[in-house]
């Protein structure tokens, strides 16, 4: 009867717990000699849970009413080293022992910041991962809040993540794509209070992931990895907001996850270029003009049982976009020659975009298989009108001029298919694999100009020579398609290194039938023509692979067959151009230590050249620069190289990335501009192609973290060097250029409490363009940015913040004179429960100075443009973010 009612209980008291989804978790702490050691405390954080216990006279410790499945196990006493563990439950147990855990004894006391910082920051091979618990935030803070405080990763002045100074182009949540894999709407939406794991991953692709064997050839991504026991619940935000002339915002975006389910959907309309939901403004954002966005899309993804899964999304976006831009544009030639032009442009733009992407995959012990098409549907109305100035100098000396008024009507509209078809079997021996893939994409453009211009001719002392009218009708029909199959075997010689064998066939084939008609009416032979040519590639390569503990690299070489071949159906012209290409291919990395790594990567790839630089005909939509193609051009190969070394210090916290980066181009396309005067002295610049060699890049970039006091304090060091030497042409004269550019920054983060979040930087640039010609080979230009932004906590529940951007520009020219002051500001109040509502008054632009200013050097010229983008106004927002999960 006693062991009736005991087990009774039991059963009863297990019942409770399980129906309160709670858990309890016993231990036993030993020193080296076995020894229980008591009075140690022993700490459970996760994303629901923080318990203390202490341990008892024989080492053991009880944790009641854990909730969730996944939690870190922190002990510590004076004398030891600090234990640090991660557990994860599998859910079907209530009453859980742990394994005995082992103190190792420690003759100093690690102060608190060296415990935080061992485990923030974990580097391997091709992954750096930041522990996103040891980063503090603050409440309700979104993934690009976290993002800022990790060491390593930057934005740069358009709002681009960069990391370990590479742009980041993918973000992907728990290994899957998230909204088609789009970085902003992942960083604006995502609760940082959901992460677990920041990884910044150099993404070899699906082949490397199956089988294990990277290529060398990679782009950098993030993965976002959310706590494990997320897996019912839901989170959100939304935004509406009314300012004054008349802006306004609407936004929402929801996630929903019940256990292998999840559904995402957003929309978006506003008038204040918030591009996606979560985005309240770019401080110095890349959106050029006035925006109107209506924008609407869903996420989808199920695991439907162990092997089989699917997840894919949709997109729609209407942007309305109102662009004033000049620019100053300098171009050079061989005789001393110069071509001055303020060209002044005013557009109207309405532009439509559906993606659609789905994607099934089935994965067992032995098979990998993966369908995904995508359907992208683009369509784009664009009136604007321009006033072109432009002065031609010889010595200085000014020659002629020309005033120049257009309008010009375009529309666009590019359907495109594509798929993917991925497929990998291991065989019974480990690391022996069968990978195969295939790509298909077809497209179609179909793109319509209607072009008036009006040309008035002056001579050097401004009296008027010449005016005409020009009016041209223009169609293009453009369609494109584009395969690639890759078939490779991977046989294993041992544990540690394998052979794969390899064959890539690439086809791409190109249709251009393009029309010109003047004054609706009159068709131009000259200025007709249809035009088809294809691109094949046969690449067989062999590579061995070695995947040591420390050291692992690749050898291999790839012979590559070339055909261009293409055909001006209109005027009976053909080309048929083979070429090959014998490239070699090697990647190297060694894990120095847990801190410390370094890799070398090389790869080449070979680009053909576009219709547009083949057709054998002149294109005239602009009179003044009139195109001629060019159908004997070869296609580019390009020698790429990085080398890259990172490290971090555990007991300082300290973190340092450099990368060596560069780029030989052989064969390159370049311009051929050549000055055409006729007889009425009127002068044109047409646009020639040739392929020429001499071109190379080479950068290099650092970014050293000093956190202090629990990273209450972190200065940021970041610095760039990058060196272009181009060789084009002009006139059919071979013109080199260098052109050099320098930035290094300093920004810090500066938080001393919870109340305080303050972000300064300064930044400067050197941009130095030299050129071969005497009287033109040393323009310079340099630019001070200094920066401010943050947020100061009046209460718990109001708070201010600004964003402040200061540029002081010198050396440029023309339209690119100024320097724009932005500041931003907002105060906000929080409510409701856990401060989830806000009421926030925004000013922006307060000076009214936002513009944008940037530089273009292309072979022989040198361009400063400006252009508008959205300036001062005030809006009031009221936000909501909502956050629920189940253990």
């Amino acid at each position: 009867m006693k062991a009736f009612v005991t087990l009774l209980t039991l059963l009863i008291s297990a019942g409770a717990i399980c129906a309160q989804g709670r858990f309890e978790v016993r231990g036993v702490l030993h020193d080296t000699t076995g020894t229980g050691v008591s009075g140690a405390t022993v700490k459970l954080t996760s994303t629901t849970d923080t318990l203390l216990a202490k341990t008892g006279d024989q080492g053991t410790f009880i944790l009641r009413g854990v909730t969730s499945l996944r939690f870190l196990l922190t002990i510590s006493n004076l004398g030891y080293q600090t234990i640090e563990k991660e557990y994860e439950l599998d859910g079907g147990q209530f009453l859980v022992f742990l394994d005995p855990l082992r103190f190792e004894p420690q003759t100093y006391e690690l102060d608190q910041i060296s415990i935080l910082a061992r485990r923030a920051v974990v580097i391997k091979k091709d992954t750096i991962e930041y522990r996103a618990r040891h980063f503090k935030v603050r409440e309700n803070a979104f993934t690009i809040d976290l993002l800022k405080k990790l060491p390593g990763i930057t934005f740069d002045r358009e709002g681009a993540l960069i990391a370990q100074g590479k742009v980041i182009t993918r973000v992907k949540v728990n290994g899957k794509d998230f909204f088609g894999g789009d970085v902003e709407t992942a960083i604006r939406n995502i609760p940082a209070n959901l992460i677990e794991k920041i990884q910044v991953i150099d993404d070899y692709g699906d082949k490397a992931r199956l089988t294990g064997d990277p290529d060398g050839r990679y782009q950098k991504i993030i993965n976002i990895k959310t706590w494990a026991n997320l897996r019912k619940g839901y989170f959100g935000n939304a935004t509406a907001g009314k300012g004054d002339e008349g802006r306004y915002q609407l936004s929402a975006m929801g996630n929903y996850f019940n256990n292998n389910r999840e559904t995402a959907f957003y929309g978006n309309l506003n008038n204040n270029n918030a591009s996606i939901p979560g985005s309240a403004y770019a401080l110095a954002g890349s959106d050029r003009g006035l925006n109107t966005i209506t924008a609407t899309g869903f996420n989808y993804r199920e695991k439907y049982n162990k092997n089989l899964s699917s997840y894919g999304s949709y997109n729609f976006a209407k942007n309305i976009n109102k662009l004033f831009s000049e620019t100053f544009r300098q171009n050079i030639y061989p005789d001393n020659t110069f071509i001055l032009n303020n060209d002044t442009t005013t557009n109207k733009t309405i532009s439509y975009n559906h993606v659609m992407q789905w994607t099934v995959e089935y994965e067992d012990s032995v098979n990998f298989f993966q369908v995904a098409p995508v359907l992208n549907l683009n369509r784009k109305d664009m009136d604007g009108s321009s006033v072109l100035r432009q002065n031609k100098q010889i010595y200085n000396f000014l020659t002629d001029g020309l005033h120049q008024i257009s309008s010009e009507h375009q529309y666009s509209y590019v359907p495109t298919v594509s798929g993917r078809v991925v497929a990998n079997h291991k065989f019974g021996k480990t690391g022996r694999n069968l990978y195969g893939e295939l790509t298909v994409r077809d497209g179609w453009t179909t793109t319509e100009q209607d072009v008036t211009a009006l040309m008035l001719f002056y001579d050097n002392q401004g009296r008027l020579n010449q005016d005409s009218v020009q009016r041209q009708f223009m169609r293009n029909e453009n369609e494109s398609f584009g395969t690639t199959v890759q078939i490779s075997y991977i046989e294993p010689i041992s544990d540690k290194s394998r052979v794969e064998v390899g064959y890539i066939f690439g086809y791409s084939s190109y249709l251009n039938d393009r029309q010109t008609r003047l004054d609706w009416r009159r068709k131009v032979d000259s200025l007709n023509n249809r035009y088809n040519y294809s691109f094949t590639t046969n690449t067989v390569n062999i590579s061995y692979r070695y995947n040591g503990t420390r050291h692992s690299y690749t050898v291999g070489l790839s012979v590559q067959p070339t055909l261009l071949s293409g055909q001006s159906i209109s005027r009976n012209i053909d080309i048929n151009r083979r070429g090959l290409n014998v490239v070699p291919d090697f990647n190297y990395s060694y894990l120095i230590s847990a801190e410390r790594s370094f890799s070398v990567n090389y790869a080449a790839t070979s680009n053909p050249p576009t219709y547009l630089q083949l057709q054998p005909v002149t294109d005239v939509s602009n009179p003044q620069y009139p195109v001629t193609g060019n159908p004997t051009l070869k296609s580019e190969l390009w020698h790429n190289f990085d080398i890259n070394y990172s490290s971090f210090s555990a007991g300082s916290g300290k973190t340092f990335f450099a990368s060596l980066n560069g780029a030989f181009i052989q064969d390159q396309v370049v311009s051929n501009t050549v000055l055409i005067t006729r007889e009425d002295n009127i002068v044109s610049q047409e646009t020639l192609f040739k392929n020429v060699n001499g071109n190379f890049i080479l950068g290099g970039v650092y970014n050293l973290s000093l956190p202090t006091e629990d990273r209450k304090y972190i200065v940021d060091l970041n610095g760039s060097v990058n060196y272009n030497h181009g060789v084009s042409m002009s006139n059919f004269e071979r013109i080199s250029s260098r052109n050099l550019i320098i930035s290094q920054a300093v920004r810090m983060q500066v938080n001393p409490s919870d109340k305080l979040e303050f972000y300064p930087s300064v930044v400067y640039t050197f941009n130095r363009n030299r050129y071969s010609l005497e009287e033109y080979s040393n323009k310079k230009l340099s630019t001070w940015g200094l920066g401010a932004g943050g947020r100061f906590n009046i209460t718990p529940s109001l708070l201010i913040g600004l964003e402040a951007d200061k540029n002081f520009n010198r050396g440029f020219t023309g339209a690119g004179r100024t320097n724009p002051f932005i500041l931003n500001s907002f105060i906000e109040k929080q409510f409701l429960k856990n401060r989830r509502g806000a009421l926030r008054f925004s000013g922006f632009d307060l000076f009214n100075q936002n513009t944008s200013v940037r530089r273009t050097v292309q072979s022989n010229a040198i361009l400063d443009n400006r252009s508008n983008r959205l300036g001062r106004y005030f809006m009031l927002l009221f936000k909501l973010n909502l956050n629920k999960f189940e253990a």
